[in-house]
């Protein structure tokens, strides 16, 4: 086989992923933006030509008019770009988990995800965790500049980590909900688990066909110290090889030695009392 088409039948067995960019929006009316913007541009338009062509500001008195309501556009226009733009940072949410670009990319994984609250008082979805390099991590998102994310936020982490949503049911009713068309698409590579330690074992990935990677929360388990069930609740009983089985098996029957009261002397003399009386029933 061709390496062209080896590379084409391992992208068509990566698992795709995806994720979404939402931008911030500003927290103020958009129509009162608007407003501002046009009366800004039309004086600003309207000074001008009264500036270079109007006759009537020809005189000394009149001349400085023109000026004025250039000036008085320009706030105008000023203000409506203030009250337009907002200092919140991009967010992502997709399979890979919660990122914020603010300077550089931080990215918390689902399955490095504590905590998600919500806060009353400012609005705000409060994402807590570690990012991927371990260090700890808090997202606030406002509801005011990032409604769209907050509703695939939730939507996801409900679906992928509920243990760690702590919202009434109440108050997620009153959230948007994640709209199929929200952000823009991303699409990405698949997780590189070569590197990363088990969750189960801690042993290092050092090849890839030994990496098995949770669907909802992209956890990595060597193949051969899968769990029966992941720690965010999903089954990985379809990614467990017969080498993880005979170890729970081995485990089990351990653990029915382990529960015995007989100790090894006492166990060796009750064989030897069995087979003694064995024996007299021949005789």
């Amino acid at each position: 086989m061709s390496d062209s088409k080896k590379k084409k039948a391992k992208a068509k067995r990566a698992p795709r992923r995806h994720e979404r960019r939402f931008l911030a929006q500003s927290a103020h009316s958009k129509t009162l933006v608007r407003v501002l913007a046009a009366l800004g541009a039309a004086a600003m338009g309207a000074g001008s030509w009264a500036h270079f062509y109007g006759q009537v500001f020809a005189d000394d008195e009149k001349k400085a008019i023109p000026v004025y309501i250039v000036a008085a556009g320009a706030v105008l226009a000023g203000v409506a770009i203030w009250l337009g733009t907002t200092t919140e940072p991009a967010i992502r949410v997709g399979d890979p988990g919660v990122a914020v670009e603010r300077g550089d990319l931080r990215r918390m994984p689902w399955n490095a995800i504590s905590q998600i609250t919500w806060q009353e008082g400012t609005l705000s979805l409060v994402v807590m965790g570690r990012d991927e390099s371990g260090k700890e991590l808090t997202v606030k998102v406002p509801l005011n500049g990032h409604a769209e994310a907050v509703g695939w936020i939730v939507d996801e982490a409900r679906r992928r980590i509920p243990k760690v949503v702590d919202i009434d049911d109440a108050v997620v009713e009153k959230l948007p909900s994640a709209g199929e068309h929200a952000g823009q698409k991303i699409d990405l590579e698949a997780l590189q688990a070569v590197g990363k330690k088990c969750s189960a074992s801690g042993k290092t990935i050092s090849y890839e066909p030994d990496a098995r990677i949770c669907s909802r929360c992209e956890r990595v388990y060597h193949k051969a110290s899968v769990p029966k069930k992941c720690k965010c609740g999903a089954s990985l009983m379809h990614m467990r090889s017969k080498l993880a089985d005979d170890d729970d098996a081995t485990d089990d029957d351990a653990g029915d030695d382990d529960t015995s009261d007989e100790r090894p002397s006492e166990r060796k003399t009750s064989k030897r009392q069995r087979a003694a009386a064995e024996e007299e029933d021949v005789t």
